[in-house]
This record gives structure tokens, sequence and C-alpha cells, in this order.
């Protein structure tokens, strides 16, 4: 009877994953991550800085503060698979200028806007954020927050190569307390293929000190697509992982872009998974997280039950912005430094992604703005909905004929139906489990402008 069940077992699990590599052969496409709607590739109408600045005016209530970006460009070493903005230096003497440039950008805000926002929260990415030293930090944070909401949530990525318990008691200290740990994968043949050698060890005894501190929340960064990962070497991974059970993980998958991302072609093509084989290591990754007690939140993220963002999965408040998923946010989203993108719920804007050109915009007392859009009514809607989509995998669509191409948008959804992604009724939606693997395709059908406009970028497969 056992022998029954197993050979039933097995049959059916191949013919899902015959069913699973028939559809990524359909679906695998380039296409948006929707971190943001509309992408910034097909940004258009930036705002002057007058507009701007009245933008977040009209978007700023007290009640609700801002939420805080602060991009720290800066990195010893070069990371091969890296697609962010980041400047390669072992010279802690760029600091100091640094610290001066930042300031110098949130004073300008404050002048423009003629008072000094409350903040919401505060959320230290890169590059690597502990580059700065622990009294830079302070410093920093001390003058960033001297208007703090008392509801407020502090939040750094760190490199675990790259952080010493100075730094982290400077965290605590103003209530930094969600820490995002990059580890990208725990073998050494795949760390040696991306130039990020780092070991469980290192890891293990950093994680210890997190805890011992109290800190409220720990993430960490995973990879799958990466040169030399394997099934084999995925569960190793995750046995680490679930030796150590942060409360959250995010789940990437590596856009290969090598003609976009220059330093991406130190690494050999030749040593990457093909789509299936790339599908098969989130499956592995994602089936061991399900085993060891964690949930699916949104796109690529995990949580163990209890965990801030499970918790806001469950209670409806899940929310997304350009950081990812969060529980709570505000109207207003300002970045600071270079590359840093703000939103005031009306328009986005994007500082100078050059460090030189972002100071030298400073240096005359300008917004270091480069680029930037404006929403219509129909962007609006299209936010609204692909954040139904992305954080709770359903959607009310309300008025549909204000959808834009509303029509053809209707068929791609029955034949996601058909395909089993989705169930369809009308003006609702409801993503299937099977379609949790696709929705970045489910979104690109609501994108009227990947359908209306041709520029020359370059996006990652969806699968």
């Amino acid at each position: 009877m056992i022998l029954i069940m197993v050979i039933k077992t097995k049959k059916k699990y191949k013919t899902y994953m015959k069913s699973m590599n028939t559809l990524i052969q359909k679906y695998n496409r380039p296409a948006p991550r929707y971190t943001s709607y509309p992408p910034v590739p097909f940004w258009n109408e930036r705002p002057c800085e007058t507009t701007w600045i009245g933008h977040l005016k009209d978007s700023y209530s007290e009640m609700r503060g801002v939420d805080l970006y602060v991009h720290i460009p800066f990195c010893e070493s070069l990371c091969y698979y890296c697609g962010c903005n980041r400047t390669i230096t072992k010279n802690h003497g760029v600091e100091e200028k640094y610290l001066g440039m930042i300031l110098k950008e949130w004073n300008l805000y404050k002048e423009k806007l003629g008072f000094t926002p409350k903040i919401n929260s505060l959320h230290f990415g890169g590059g690597t954020p502990t580059f700065l030293s622990a009294e830079t930090l302070d410093r920093l944070i001390n003058q960033l927050l001297e208007n703090k909401s008392e509801f407020f949530i502090g939040s750094i990525e760190i490199d675990p190569r790259r952080v010493n318990k100075e730094q982290l008691a400077v965290c605590k200290k103003y209530g930094i307390t969600r820490i995002s740990l990059g580890i990208q994968d725990f073998n050494p043949d795949v760390q040696k293929s991306i130039n990020r050698l780092q070991s469980p060890e290192l890891v293990e005894d950093l994680v210890e000190t997190i805890r011992a501190e109290k800190f409220e929340s720990l993430n960490f960064d995973l990879i799958y697509g990466l040169p030399k990962q394997t099934l084999d070497s995925i569960h190793k991974t995750f046995q680490i992982v679930s030796d150590l059970r942060p409360d959250l993980i995010a789940f990437y998958s590596y856009a290969h872009l090598p003609d976009k991302i220059k330093n991406q072609k130190f690494i050999k093509e030749t040593e990457l998974p093909t789509p299936e084989e790339k599908r098969a290591l989130y499956n592995e990754g994602k089936k061991i997280l399900e085993e060891i007690g964690y949930v699916e939140i949104g796109m690529d993220h995990f949580a163990l039950p209890g965990s801030f963002l499970s918790l806001a999965m469950k209670n409806f408040k899940l929310q997304r912005n350009f950081m990812g998923y969060v529980d709570r946010k505000s109207n207003i989203l300002l970045g600071l430094g270079p590359t840093s993108i703000a939103d005031s719920s009306l328009s986005f804007m994007q500082n100078e992604k050059d460090l030189k050109k972002y100071e030298e915009r400073l240096n005359k007392n300008e917004l270091p703005h480069s680029n930037g859009h404006t929403h219509s009514r129909e962007d609006l809607i299209i936010q609204n909905i692909l954040q139904q989509l992305m954080c709770q995998q359903q959607v009310d669509f309300g008025e549909t004929n204000e959808i834009p191409f509303w029509m053809e948008i209707e068929k791609e959804l029955l034949e996601f139906q058909e395909d089993g992604l989705l169930v369809f009724n009308v003006d609702k939606m409801q993503i299937s489990p099977l379609g949790k693997s696709f929705i970045r395709n489910i979104a690109l059908a609501f994108d009227f402008h990947h359908r209306t406009k041709t520029t020359g970028a370059k996006f990652s497969q969806t699968i």
C-alpha cells in the first residue's frame, strides 16, 4: 500500500514538473520587478523642483510623517553579481565628506519645505551601510532623527563581513532594530564564483550577537540562479538557514544582465543554471522553507508566523514600496544619497547616480535630482491594482472601464486562468498557489506603459 502511494506521489510530482516546465517556456520573458509603477524606464514628465516640493506638501501628514531612505554607496570589495549603485574603496577618509553631503541634502529639503518632517521610518541601504564607522553612523542618525515619530521603525542592510559591535550598538541606541543580512549563498564554490567569501561560522557568530542584543527582526537575503548552484548546494544552504532561523527571508532571482551591469561579465555564463534548473533551485528552497515553518509573503519573501510581515499579511496590512515589503508606510518616501528614489504619492524623483554629479548639484544648493515622473490618473489606478496583486494576491478591480486596455487585459487574464495561474470573475481576481511563481507576468498584463512605449531598457527574466 505504501509503495503504491509513493509511486502515485512520484507520478503526480513528475506531472507537476512537466506542467511547470511548459509554463516556464511559455511565460519566461523579460519584465520589470514592479517595486514601483510605472517602472523607471517608463517615467516621463519629471516635475520641476517647485512642483515636487508642492507635491510633498500636499501629501504630507504630521500623523503619518515620512519614510526616509539613506543610500550608502561604498563597498570595500566588488561582488560580481551586484546591480546596486556602489563605489569600491577601502579609503574610509571618504566618510566625513559623504556625511556632509547627506546632511546637506536633508537640510535642503527642510529649508524648501519650511519645516522638519516627522520621521516615521529610517532605512539604510547600499552599497554597505556599515562601511560607515560607529561614530559617523551615530552623528548621521542623530541629526536625521531630530523629529522622530513615537511609532518609529528603523532598519539597516548589513554585510556580515563589514560590521562590528559598536555599529550594532549605535543602531540599537536609535531604535534601528530590524536587521537584514546579505547572505546570498553559504556554499564556498558559489561564494568564490561571485567574489563574496563569508563562512557560515562568521554569520553564526553575528546572528548570536544580534540576538543577544535583542534586535526586533532578522532577515536573510538569499539568491537563486547564481553560478555553480545545484540542488545539493541549495539544500545545504537551507540546512544552515534552518539552524539559524531568521524570522524573515528574501529569496531573490539572480538577474544576469552583463551588458547593463559590467561587473557581471566576471561571471561565467557556462556556470549559470538553465531556466528550468533555476526554477528547480527556487522550488527546492521554497519546499524546505515551508517544511520548516515559513509562510510565503508576497513575491520572493518568506516569514515565520508571528513575525511583523506575517502578521501584516494576516491582517491585510502588508504593503510594498521601493525597499520591498513593509507593515506600515507613509504617504511620502524621501531618498537621500546618489541614485536614491523618492515618492510623493503624486510623483517620483530619483537622484543623480554619479557621486561627483550628486555632489556638484548639492554645492549649487539644488536638490540633486536627475530623473522623475508625474503620475497620471491611470498610473494611480494601476498602482493600486499592483499593490493588491503583490501584497494580497487578489485584486478587486472596481470600475474596469477606467483601466487602460481592459479588453486586452481581460483576454490575458482568461488565458492565465486556463493555465491555472488565477481565478478570474468579472471584476475580481485571485492568484492560485501555482500563479505566485508567475506574478510578474500577471503584473505585466496591467502595465499600459509597457504596451505602448518602446525603450532600450533591459529587464530580467520573470522566471
